[in-house]
């Protein structure tokens, strides 16, 4: 397959598999419980007293420089952190980009909902999209990096486009490429997810009507990654150490996510505050997640990282 046959295929799947759609859904996407997307946040803030890690990177590093003249997000999706910043007040103007003319569409609609004027969105493919130099202020990826093949050349088209001393910001997943896991972190998936008791592997990923229950835990076959979407994650072990090599990084938070983002998946659904020993068992998956990665066996999959351009005065 060519690059242009990969491209039509990665457009046409984000054109379905848009925010809020059934991949997402808080039946069977990890994030959608509020227990993991609280702890999520929890981490990816430093423990701080902030809500998201959107308004971590503001107040912690952007501070009163806020309102920014310009902003610039890549992979904006149907425009759930432009909104935010705008909820924030962090910017005088966004742009905002995304492989996807579906989700451009709902994302100025929910703009204009809102009465909001100083964002602009467009369709483009950012591995062919020039950039004017020391043009934006910061620059945000919002789980869109590890989708982009040309890690070097657009990062270093964003380090161009940034002005002296410009941030960028990211929260990523940085695991193995196309979740190719190795042999032991997937032996560590199969007995964690073996502690998860019956009643709460109900799957809901195909048919959630039915009593079906997961019997295995849903590793991804790399190559049908591939298939399904070339981009998914198709260089994200690489994204530290290119942006380490392009610009100065200031914060990295470990998010963890690197067994609950396969372990809770198709199975969400089974974990509400309503029941409290579903949240029994969530609470020894964090801690089985947490030791491991505090001890080393695994790294965690999740980051967010705050980076900026080399400082022009010594």
């Amino acid at each position: 397959m060519d690059d242009d046959d990969d491209k039509k295929k990665i457009v046409d799947y984000w054109s379905e598999n848009i925010a809020g759609s059934n991949p997402f859904s808080s039946d069977v996407y990890w994030l959608a419980i509020p227990a993991v997307q609280e702890r999520y946040q929890k981490k990816a803030c430093a423990n701080k007293p902030y809500s998201s890690w959107v308004e971590y990177c503001v107040k912690e590093f952007l501070g009163v420089a806020v309102p920014v003249q310009r902003m610039l997000s890549i992979g904006c999706g149907t425009g759930s952190l432009e909104r935010h910043l705008y909820s924030l007040d962090v910017f005088q103007q966004c742009d905002a980009v995304d492989i996807s003319l579906k989700a451009v569409e709902i994302a100025k609609q929910e703009a204009d909902k809102l009465n909001i004027t100083s964002i602009s969105y467009s369709a483009y493919d950012i591995e062919a999209m020039e950039l004017v130099t020391d043009r934006y202020d910061v620059v945000w990826f919002n789980g869109s990096l590890h989708h982009i093949k040309e890690l070097e050349f657009v990062l270093n088209r964003v380090k161009q486009a940034l002005k002296p001393n410009g941030w960028l910001f990211f929260n990523e997943y940085v695991g193995f490429n196309r979740f190719a896991f190795s042999s032991r972190q997937r032996e560590i998936f199969q007995h964690a997810f073996y502690l998860i008791p019956s009643r709460y592997r109900r799957s809901f990923q195909h048919q959630p009507t039915t009593n079906a229950h997961q019997t295995i835990p849903p590793l991804p076959d790399p190559s049908e990654v591939a298939h399904v979407d070339p981009s998914e994650a198709v260089r994200s072990q690489d994204i530290l150490s290119v942006v380490n090599s392009l610009f100065e990084i200031v914060k990295i938070n470990s998010c963890g996510g690197s067994l609950l983002q396969f372990l809770l998946s198709g199975i969400a659904g089974n974990f509400k505050q309503s029941d409290p020993q579903s949240m029994l068992i969530l609470n020894m998956l964090f801690a089985i997640e947490d030791a491991l990665i505090e001890s080393g066996v695994i790294q965690s999959d999740f980051v967010v990282v705050a980076a900026r351009q080399y400082s022009l005065v010594s």
